[in-house]
């Protein structure tokens, strides 16, 4: 397949993005205060199942996309109910130095009360903490893609299991470089770490889409590291790449052009 993309260099790609319709031509809302604004079209249930886990950076810097993600929290995940057109599993992971399961894929059976559960998770969620450092992204995409337990890991909760639907969409939102579990990034290391992740997800067909936050790190200078390998995620796995602004706004609406695309980036 053309979007296996297994030998290309760990860099740069820029992927376009689209949004949803109402009913038949249902519409997706971002979170601007202006009112309204419809992102796209699309037909119910155009991505066939969907497995969507989310992996969430919760550090202070990320208080404005959380903020954004929680006001926009129903109609994200009604966007999923949409493009699944009801077959769908959920799952929230956040991150900062140690990674926590919030919920795991598929723990709720009922697509509902998923949906219920999931909502009421990301409204849990609270930005603190970080200074500025590395965090543990590339482990809380490890947990996501392998399944991992707590046991023995800088982990809170056990994520058990299997990616089985259509349309496998993992998508990390995070300002900050990866750095395992040791809040420290190294040239050589976690690098390459960060690309063998995309290895085992392209194992397993998932598709990792990354929603970067271009802030300053927390009171830190930007570092173009980040974006260099937020972009590689998708590059290597096919999923598509979104930038909000500065303060982290435009962050649910990132994630819902990455969902209406069922996680997937256009051929050009």
């Amino acid at each position: 397949m053309a979007i296996r993309l297994r030998h290309i260099a760990f860099a740069v790609v820029i992927a376009a993005a689209s949004i949803l319709p109402h009913p038949t031509h249902a519409q997706f809302w971002g979170g601007d205060d202006d009112g309204p604004a419809p992102y796209g079209t699309g037909r119910e249930g155009k991505c066939g199942s969907v497995d969507l886990v989310i992996a969430l950076d919760t550090t202070n810097s990320m208080a404005a996309a959380i903020r954004d993600m929680k006001r926009e929290a129903v109609r994200l995940i009604d966007l999923v109910k949409f493009v699944s057109a009801g077959d769908y599993r959920l799952g929230l992971i956040s991150f900062k130095d140690r990674v926590t399961v919030e919920m795991d894929l598929g723990a709720v059976a009922d697509p509902e009360e998923a949906r219920q559960e999931t909502v009421w998770a990301i409204r849990r969620m609270k930005a603190e903490g970080g200074e500025g450092g590395p965090e543990a992204s590339d482990e809380a995409l490890r947990t996501a893609i392998l399944g991992l337990p707590a046991q023995g890991r800088d982990q809170d909760g056990d994520f058990t299991a299997q990616w089985r639907a259509h349309s496998r969409l993992l998508v990390l939102i995070t300002d900050n470089l990866p750095g395992g579990f040791d809040d420290a990034f190294k040239e050589g290391v976690d690098d390459v770490n960060a690309r063998a992740v995309t290895t085992e997800a392209l194992s397993r067909d998932i598709r990792i889409s990354s929603v970067f936050i271009p802030a300053s790190g927390f009171q830190m200078a930007p570092d173009p590291r980040v974006e260099g390998i937020m972009r590689s995620y998708p590059q290597l796995t096919g999923g598509v790449f979104a930038v909000t602004s500065e303060s982290g706004r435009g962050a649910a609406e990132a994630i819902a052009k990455i969902v209406d695309q069922c996680g997937m980036r256009p051929l050009s």
